[in-house]
Order: C-alpha cells, then structure tokens, then sequence
C-alpha cells in the first residue's frame, strides 16, 4: 500500500510539476563514448583453470594471529609459477608477511604514479551452508548452465571478492609484458592478505611503506561498486556501472545493560535484557536523518537524465521532491545503505543459567558511516540513546574509520574509467556511487589525488548475494572480461605503447 501511495504521488507531482523546465538533466553519458586506441586480446590459455586453482587456496581471514601461514605461502608460489613474465618483468616486494607491492616502472619521461588494490584473503564458509552450495565452496569447479546465456560458472569462495580481480590483473600483467607493452606512467599494484579484517597488517603496511617513501599516487583504482543490472529504480533493464568515488565509514559500538538480577521466580517488571530489548528496537528507528551525501549528488546527476519522464520530473525540481525521494530510497535495504548512517545490532549477549535473571546485557551494534558525519558524531548518538534504557556505550573495537574523501568525478582518471567500461560494456551507463563496504583502500588515505573502487562485472540480484554468501560465482564470459577492462585500463592510465 505505501508504494502504491509513493508511485501515485510521484505520478500525480509529475503531472503538475510536468510543464517545469528540467533542469540540469542534461545526459553526460557522452563523456565517456570517446573512442579509445586499446585493444584488448583473446584469453590466454588455461585463464580459466588458473582462476579455478586460485580459489582452492583456502586463504582465509578471521584473526591475525589464525593467519594458515602455509596456505598463503602456497599461494604466492602459485602467482610466481602461473605469472612468470609478470615476475621477471616488475619489481616485486613483500610486506608483513604474504602482501604484495609489484611496480612496473614507466619510461624515463613519467611523470604519474596509478596503483591498483585486489586482496587475496577471503571470508570464511559457514559449515552449516555447505549443502545449499552447487559447488564446493573451494572447490574452484566449473559447473555448466545452459538456461542463464553463459557458458558456465565457477564456483567458490573468493570468486567475486576478491580473488576474481586479483587473477584479472596478473592476466593482464601477463598478457601485455608478454605483447611488449610499455607503460609510460608508473603502475603499482597492492595484493593484501588482510584485507576482510581491516588491512593492518597488509594493505596499511604498503600504505605507510608509500608515506615514508614519499609515494604518492595520481589515482586508485580498488574493489568497490559492480555493473548493476534490475537495482536501479527507473532503469530495471539497463546496466549501470557503479563506480565508487567514496567509501563509508566502519565503526562498531558496545552496549551495556547493568540492572540487579536474582532468581527467575521472582522477576522485575525490567531487567537488564528488557532494556537491551528496548534499545534495540529504538535502534531500528535510526540514529541520524537520512540524506544525500556528495557521492550520491553525483549518481543522481549522471543518472537521472537517463530515467523515465516521471522519474526525471521528480529529479528535476529536488528542491520539492527532496523528502519524497528519500522516502523512496527508504524501501529498500540498498537505498537506505546508500542514504543512511546505518545502525544494527549485530551480537547480543546475556546469561549465565536458565533460572537466574541476569545483572547485565551487552548488545553489539555496527554503523556504516556516511561523508560529512564522523565516528565521534556516531558515538554520542548511541551513548544518548543509550541512556534513555540506562545503558552505555563504547568503541567495541580497534577497527573502526571515518568516511572517505569524495573523488572527483570530473577529472580525466575518472573519465578513463567510464571510457574502459563503454570499450566493454558498451551498453551500459556510467555513474558515481558510495561504495557502502570497506575496501583496502582506505589504508592509503592521504596518498592518492583520488581514489576509485570498482569490480568491472555485471551481477544480478542472484549473484551479489553470493558475496560472503552461499554459491559464490562467476562466469567464465564475466572474468573475461574482467581481463579486457583491465587491460584497457592499464592503457589508458598508463598512456603506454606496444613495440611498432
């Protein structure tokens, strides 16, 4: 009934508003149509078997210290024996323990520094989730399927997050020293071993080893924002490539219940788990305003203009329709991610026996933090909120940040990006995005004039929810191309030359 309320007044405001000239709609999908000179080049051989062996390296992340040293050891021998032109051509070195820094130096006449993140730790698989996967979740095995138009998918954990792009790269790396490719600007690469846990102890100690150095990088391009296709409100049939130019910030909050307890036949009317329950609840009502933060300024300006007349009505005259779009944004789990300072509680924990009412109760809660608010704000949002049950709150742990910076959208490195996705993916459109996860890249805050999070494949609703999920895949049709984007990529960073 709400959405049915929500789409008759957007139709209803539409046919008022409908002789209001729309402005600052004007497309700029052209800005990213200018044909390119890269090429790109067949699959080398075997790519897909090497993808496939990279995911039964179960390279897992959970703690620093349940590092599988032997796991990560054995996979870095496979990069060398599956890459070795890559090997003899960059210079490579090793920080912490198993991560990775491999430079390919430019010509004499360089001027430009690009650095490009992919991972190589992934999330663990629940145990209890192993049946409902068609696949082995390690396996690496290639499962066909003639009713989704692909050849097939390979499966396994690592697939999409991260190990896909970190293959993609070495491939192209292969591929074009293999050419005679040179690059004039200098490319680096950062393959961390960290980076589900934060990247403290990977992708922080490149970043620190660049500061003390004095490295400093032009451009990053990190995981981030896909090639959506069906998510976006007014272009369900349209691909949209997402490509992040901020990430949100991470921080995780404890709070604590302290209320007398005793025995189970003679309870209060509250308790310390009466109150956690209380706040937890006043917690689904949010701890901020919803908004649009500056990446999302940006989605909207590269997106609207190419959306139905009602929806670009709307668009047209925010300065009325602002609450009624956040309204709209606020029915989906992704809408409200990309407008929200989200808040959840995530642990709850109370109790020592059955028949004893407990003196406390914790609840663990997380927020993924939008631009222009900080980690302090978040803080005493859930310190006040807390109070009202007489609770407290605390940091939970060590691992938190503050949103990024946004990236400009208007400088040539991004222009690059949308031109290597119109190379191919001519179909699809362009957009800036908040990237609502955490990624490696924000360790090297400070070191780049921008920085860019993207993975360069189409994905459905059915297969993003294999990220950290069950029946993690890929298709074999998608990490090629991949290779191809990455390839153009590197090109047009680079602005290098093959031998004539």
């Amino acid at each position: 009934m709400k959405k049915y309320i929500l789409s008759t007044l957007i139709l209803v405001f539409a046919v008022l508003v409908g002789l209001v000239p729309l402005v600052n709609l004007k497309s700029i999908q052209s800005y990213y149509e200018v044909p390119t000179e890269a090429v790109v080049f067949p699959p080398l051989r075997g790519s897909q078997d090497r993808l496939a062996k990279s995911i039964q390296f179960e390279t897992i992340s959970q703690h620093p210290r349940m590092l599988d040293t032997a796991t990560f050891d054995a996979f870095g021998q496979f990069l060398r024996a599956s890459y070795p032109g890559v090997f003899d051509m960059l210079e490579v070195d090793t920080f912490s323990t198993h991560t990775y820094l491999l430079h390919w130096p430019g010509t004499e006449a360089a001027t430009k520094n690009y650095l490009f993140i992919a991972h190589q730790d992934v999330v663990p698989v629940d145990r209890k989730s192993i049946a409902e996967w068609s696949a082995g979740p390690f396996s690496g095995d290639f499962v066909t399927d003639s009713t989704a138009g692909v050849e097939g998918w390979i499966y396994g954990r690592g697939t999409l997050d991260d190990k896909s792009a970190l293959i993609a790269l070495m491939e192209t790396m292969e591929s074009l020293s293999y050419s005679g490719f040179q690059p004039k600007e200098h490319l680096y690469f950062c393959f961390g071993q960290d980076e589900e846990i934060g990247g403290k102890a990977g992708a922080a100690v490149v970043a620190a080893h660049c500061r003390a150095k004095g490295l400093r990088f032009d451009a990053i391009l990190d995981e981030g924002g896909i090639i959506s296709k069906g998510s976006i409100p007014g272009l369900k049939d349209t691909p949209v490539a997402l490509v992040g130019s901020a990430e949100k910030g991470y921080l995780s909050v404890e709070v604590t219940f302290n209320l007398a307890g005793g025995h189970s036949s003679m309870p209060n009317t509250e308790t310390a788990i009466t109150r956690a329950t209380a706040f937890t609840n006043a917690l689904n009502d949010g701890l901020f305003q919803s908004e649009f933060s500056a990446p999302l300024e940006g989605f909207i300006t590269h997106l609207a203009p190419e959306m139905p007349w009602a929806l670009k009505s709307v668009f047209a005259n925010r300065f009325l329709t602002e609450p009624l779009l956040l309204n709209i944004y606020q029915q989906s789990h992704t809408g409200r991610a990309l407008t929200n300072n989200t808040a959840v509680a995530t642990m709850i924990s109370s109790g020592i026996k059955d028949n004893v009412v407990p003196a406390s109760a914790r609840v663990v809660c997380n927020t993924r933090i939008l631009p222009g608010t900080t980690p302090e704000d978040v803080l005493e949002r859930y310190a006040a909120l807390a109070a009202k049950f007489g609770g407290t709150a605390t940091p939970y742990n060590t691992i938190s940040s503050g949103a990024s910076p946004t990236s400009s959208t208007e400088h040539t490195d991004f222009v690059k990006i949308g031109q290597a996705v119109k190379h191919v993916f001519p179909e699809a459109l362009v957009s800036p995005y908040l990237t609502i996860g955490g990624t490696d890249s924000k360790n090297f805050e400070g070191l780049a004039k921008n920085t860019y999070r993207f993975l360069p494949i189409v994905l459905g609703a059915e297969e993003v929810g294999g990220i950290h999920g069950t029946n993690e895949r890929i298709s074999v049709d998608g990490f090629n191309k991949m290779v191809d984007f990455y390839t153009v990529m590197m090109q047009l960073w680079s602005a290098g030359k093959f031998p004539e």
